[in-house]
C-alpha cells in the first residue's frame, strides 16, 4: 500500500471518528416533560430519568422508554414535537444527505407516538417493525401493536406511509394500517382528534 494511500486512509478514519464524536456531543433534542417517568438510555448504557418538567438534552442513539401509566414530551432542535404514550420505546437516529437538511428518525419498537412539525417543512420519519411514516409538515399519531401492525392517523397534512410492498399518501383526518407482508391499506375517514386526545395531557402541562 503506497504512502499516499495510507495517508488518505488515515485522514478518512480521522474524519469519520471526528464526525461521530461531533454527532455524539451535540444535542439533537430535549426531553421537556414527563407524566410518571421517562427513562433515557444513553449509548454507553447509562440511564437518566425525567419526572415532571425538565430540560434533559437528547443525543443520537439514545433510547427513550415509558412504562405503564407514564407519558412524555420531547422536542427536536428543528422544531418537531413528539409525545410518547405509555409503554412506548424508540431509538433516536438521524440520516445525513449531501446538500439536504438532516432527517430525524424515530425507530419505534412498540407503543404510540404523536408528532407535529412546526415552522415550515421538516424531514422526519418514524420507522416501525413493518412500515415507515415520512413527513415534511404535518401532525399525526402512530401506534405499534404487539404483532407489529402499525396504525397511522393523520390529523393534518400528508404522510407518506410505506411498507416493503408500496407507499400510500395518507391525508388529513384519515387512517391507514401497515401489516407485515402487505401494502398499507387505503386511507379511510376517521375522527383524528380522538386519536390525539391522549397527548393533550402531557402536552398541555408544559404550557
Amino acid at each position: 500500500m503506497s504512502a499516499l494511500l495510507n495517508l488518505s486512509l488515515i485522514s478518512f478514519l480521522n474524519l469519520s471518528l471526528s464526525a461521530s464524536a461531533h454527532a455524539d456531543n451535540i444535542p439533537i433534542g430535549t426531553a421537556v416533560n414527563a407524566i410518571g417517568t421517562l427513562v433515557i438510555v444513553r449509548t454507553d448504557g447509562v440511564q437518566q430519568r425525567l419526572l415532571g418538567k425538565g430540560n434533559v438534552p437528547l443525543y443520537e442513539g439514545d433510547v427513550l422508554k415509558t412504562d405503564s401509566g407514564s407519558q412524555a414530551l420531547i422536542t427536536f432542535t428543528e422544531g418537531i414535537e413528539v409525545a410518547l404514550n405509555e409503554n412506548t420505546s424508540f431509538k433516536l437516529l438521524s440520516r445525513w444527505e449531501k446538500d439536504k437538511p438532516t432527517v430525524r428518525i424515530l425507530r419505534l419498537k412498540e407503543g404510540e407516538v404523536w408528532a407535529k412539525t412546526a415552522g415550515g417543512p421538516k424531514r422526519f420519519e418514524v420507522e416501525t417493525p413493518v412500515a415507515t411514516a415520512a413527513v415534511k409538515e404535518t401532525e399525526f399519531n402512530l401506534k405499534v401493536q404487539e404483532d407489529g401492525q402499525s396504525i397511522l392517523t393523520v390529523i393534518e397534512g400528508v404522510v407518506q406511509f410505506g411498507t416493503p410492498f408500496g407507499t400510500c399518501p395518507i391525508r388529513t383526518e384519515t387512517i391507514s394500517y401497515g401489516v407485515r407482508g402487505k401494502k398499507c391499506t387505503k386511507p379511510a375517514a376517521t375522527d383524528a382528534k380522538a386519536a390525539k386526545a391522549w397527548a393533550d395531557a402531557v402536552h398541555g402541562t408544559v404550557k
